[in-house]
């Protein structure tokens, strides 16, 4: 698993390039403040470490107990003494002291307000008493002013951490102030390894081997990444990024939801217009099966009903019928053509017939064209002829005499003859 930096310092890092060859150590965080955002323990957390959290504010101990339910939370200050003393809130900071000088130095330059509340405090002595812990790896105090108490009541013989770490300048600024309690350390046989211009790094001498690790700063080749979480100017960038990119990707995600949105009321009035169009397709259905019906209940049908039954039996091919009516229609003019030829015939040699007969046949005047187109065809009535009234010029036999000197002619090439023959016979009458 790859080592993920929380603290604002990189305190974590040096520590853990130090110690990374224990197995599931033991550290003690001595104002641990948030379990996550500048913790020390998180990395270590992380990899299995277990420890124990002294944090005085009633929030950060409760977000502790949420984050390490596993771990050791200890509401309490500590100091040189047991009892309680008054500590100035300074609400999500890192900056909460029991130093009334340094409380209102943060609200003159910061504006930062604070709120007093009594807490219990102990002795780093009789806090571990309690706990009976054996074998500490590393320990770390920061509590805004108060390390130096903090280091007088500590039992140097019974509490021998391997690597000890102490936050060593006045509370938010780089002047360093560690004189007073410098020399505890010293005398309890730890040596001073390193200053990372906010905390200074003491090794216990019988694990001197471990002052190596200390000789450079955190850099490329410790392998480790910043996990974001921290305060320090370091992470704001990075921070900063992240917010920026979540911020763009809520307002891709928000025009997406909008499009979808436009989407689906498209998608509701294509819905709707398909229903009009199948409401629509069923009224025009409804109507077709009425005229349908309408139209199987009409007389036109029942009439038809026969040529139907005919069309089923023929397989939907009306051309032999056609046939057979052509056919008749051929006899039945065959047939019919000499008897009408005789009666035209009488028709034009009775004058008196003709005379009665012709303004009734007028009353109707498609037989009227009929009967005087088929006298012209069959050289009865004159070729020039506009009425049945007209008087013949010729007769038949007239007509046979005529053209008995000429060759055999068709019967329509001697009409043909005929029709020109009369025709310059009225003209040479006209002119006569």
């Amino acid at each position: 698993m790859r080592f993920v930096s929380y603290a604002q310092n990189f305190e974590d890092v040096m520590l853990w390039r130090a110690l990374k060859h224990v197995q599931n150590g033991v550290y003690v965080d001595v104002g641990a403040q948030h379990p996550i955002i500048d913790s020390v323990s998180k990395a270590f957390y992380e990899h299995g470490w277990r420890g124990i959290h002294i944090e005085p504010v009633p929030y950060y101990a409760q977000l502790l107990r949420q984050d390490r339910p596993d771990e050791v939370v200890l509401e309490i200050a500590l100091s040189d003494f047991e009892g309680t003393l008054e500590l100035n809130v300074i609400a999500e900071t890192g900056l909460s002291t029991a130093v009334d000088a340094y409380a209102q130095l943060h609200h003159n330059e910061r504006g930062f307000d604070s709120r007093r509340i009594q807490v219990p405090v102990l002795t780093l002595k009789s806090a571990m008493q309690s706990l009976e812990v054996k074998d500490v790896h590393w320990l770390k105090i920061d509590v805004e002013g108060l390390e130096g108490k903090v280091l007088k009541g500590w039992d140097s013989q019974a509490l021998r951490p391997w690597v000890m770490v102490v936050e060593a300048t006045i509370p938010n600024s780089p002047e360093t102030d560690y004189i007073t309690w410098d020399p505890i350390l010293t005398a309890a046989d730890y040596q001073f390894v390193y200053f990372d211009g906010l905390n200074r790094f003491y090794v216990a001498k019988e694990h001197i081997e471990l002052a190596e690790a200390f000789s450079c700063p955190p850099n490329v080749f410790d392998g480790v990444r910043l996990s974001g979480q921290a305060s320090s100017e370091l992470c704001k960038g990075l921070i900063e990024s992240v917010q920026d990119k979540a911020k763009e990707l809520a307002a891709q995600a928000e025009v997406r939801a909008q499009q979808a949105e436009v989407r689906a009321q498209q998608a509701e009035v294509r819905a709707q217009q398909a229903e009009v169009r199948a409401q629509q397709a069923e009224v025009k259905s409804q109507q077709l099966h009425d005229q349908l019906i309408a139209v199987h209940q009409s007389t036109s049908w029942y009439v038809t009903k026969l040529l139907r039954a005919v069309k089923r039996l023929s397989g939907g091919d009306f051309l032999p019928i056609r046939k057979v009516i052509q056919a008749a229609k051929l006899l039945a003019k065959k047939t019919l053509r000499p008897p009408l030829a005789a009666f035209i015939k009488y028709f034009f040699d009775d004058e008196k017939l003709r005379t009665s007969l012709s303004p009734i046949v007028k009353h109707i005047p498609w037989l009227y064209q009929r009967l005087l187109r088929f006298g012209v065809n069959t050289g009865i009535v004159p070729p020039l002829a506009h009425d049945l009234t007209t008087p013949p010029q010729f007769n038949q036999r007239q007509a046979a005499t005529f053209t008995s000197g000429l060759p055999n002619l068709s019967p329509r090439a001697r009409r043909i003859y005929l029709d020109l023959k009369a025709a310059i016979d009225h003209l040479n009458k006209e002119k006569g």
